[in-house]
């Protein structure tokens, strides 16, 4: 019966009827409603005008971004076609600085080549001029202007060979400084490639574009603009001083082949000339010796005509010699009183005595003849071979080294 009770208080209670509100109470509930939704509305439409705000200010700040970005990457092509351009129009000049430092080394070089054969000539004809004889063989001006033609020869091949070497390694240095500037050139060429793909890249190229991680993050070994534009500069600058080197050489090589030219010159017609001057002491002490020979040969027959007539004077003398010898001798066989010294007597020993006295002197006189004679003919043969002396030296420097130097020709390089 207790659970019957319970159970019917409880289902009593169930079913009691819900409580009423007051016409306020509605009144309030339903304001507070609309005032709650005015509320959330406002919220929402705050919401969705902030939205479409920071929506419309992304959207022109990536607008702004991309049109700044396309001008920056538009003003960084400009700078590097014009650096690229300084670079192009610096490897030309260098490029043409290189051929003109070669054709100045290539007329070194020429003029090097020639030098040897005038030294062999040189040298060939001072060998020749040994061959002189007896006085010819002297230190006389040919030789000392030989000598010094060699030595000419040999400062002016020590320069060539200097300024070769020296030309030589200003072409190194120039081709150092375009290989840095083809370098850079490269370089320049492979950003302006990707910054004119990226400036050219929009919205629209889907299939070209795509998100990347860590492009935003510091790139190793990136310069500043800085440093980029002195890079180039200074790779610029270094070449234009490397050129300005190699126009001041080549001038300095202009110089050196004109000097050089005019030394060798200048030397060479030293050389000749003193040839010439020889060649004409030459030919008049030939001409003198040879006027003397004549008058000596003529001494020498004359002489031979004077001792043929002491030689018929002193036969001469032999008869009348013989005569007075042979009558003393016959005086000489009187008798007793009658070998006397008479007139006779005296008269034929002075006779003996007087001729045997010139043929003395007449013999006397032909020693000094033929010694005179034997002098002559030293003087004879003395002339003669001075003259074959002279005939050869005139050979050695008027034909042989004459024709030896015909084959020099000096020319401008």
């Amino acid at each position: 019966n207790e659970y019957k009770s319970y159970l019917s208080q409880a289902m009593s209670q169930l079913v009691k009827s819900p409580t009423k509100h007051t016409q306020y109470e509605w009144y309030n509930s339903n304001f507070t409603n609309y005032s709650n939704a005015e509320k959330e509305r406002a919220v929402a439409e705050s919401i969705q005008y902030e939205s479409q705000r920071l929506t419309d200010e992304a959207d022109e700040q990536v607008r702004q971004g991309q049109e700044n970005a396309s001008k920056k990457l538009n003003q960084r092509l400009q700078e590097l076609n014009f650096w690229k351009d300084e670079v192009q129009t610096q490897i030309q000049a260098i490029d043409d600085e290189i051929s003109a430092i070669n054709q100045a080394k290539g007329r070194l070089e020429a003029a090097l080549e020639t030098v040897d054969h005038p030294r062999q000539v040189a040298e060939n004809c001072l060998k020749y001029r040994e061959e002189r004889k007896g006085i010819d063989l002297v230190h006389d001006d040919v030789e000392v202007n030989l000598l010094k033609e060699i030595d000419v020869i040999l400062g002016v091949k020590a320069v060539l060979k200097r300024s070769v070497e020296q030309a030589a390694e200003q072409a190194r240095r120039l081709r150092s400084s375009k290989y840095f500037l083809q370098k850079d050139l490269a370089d320049k060429n492979t950003a302006i490639s990707i910054d004119d793909i990226c400036q050219k890249l929009s919205n629209t190229d889907v299939s070209e574009i795509n998100l990347y991680q860590g492009v935003t993050d510091p790139v190793p070994n990136s310069v500043t603009t800085n440093d980029w534009t002195t890079f180039s500069d200074t790779n610029v600058k270094k070449s234009e001083v490397e050129k300005q080197a190699s126009v001041t050489l080549r001038g300095v090589i202009s110089g050196i082949l004109e000097q050089t030219y005019s030394d060798l010159v200048t030397q060479y017609k030293n050389v000749d000339l003193a040839f010439k001057k020889r060649k004409e002491e030459y030919l008049a002490a030939r001409e003198r010796l040879s006027l003397h020979l004549e008058k000596v040969e003529g001494d020498i027959e004359n002489m031979d005509n004077n001792i043929a007539k002491l030689k018929k004077a002193i036969e001469d003398k032999i008869i009348p010699l013989k005569v007075a010898h042979t009558r003393l001798a016959h005086r000489s066989q009187r008798p007793n009183m009658e070998l006397t010294l008479d007139n006779a007597q005296h008269q034929l020993v002075k006779e003996v005595q007087a001729i045997e006295s010139a043929i003395k002197a007449l013999q006397t006189q032909l020693k000094i003849s033929e010694d005179s004679l034997k002098g002559l003919t030293r003087r004879q043969l003395e002339l003669q071979e001075d003259i074959r002396i002279k005939t050869l030296s005139l050979h050695i420097d008027g034909e042989l080294c004459r024709d030896l130097r015909a084959t020099i020709d000096y020319s401008h390089y």
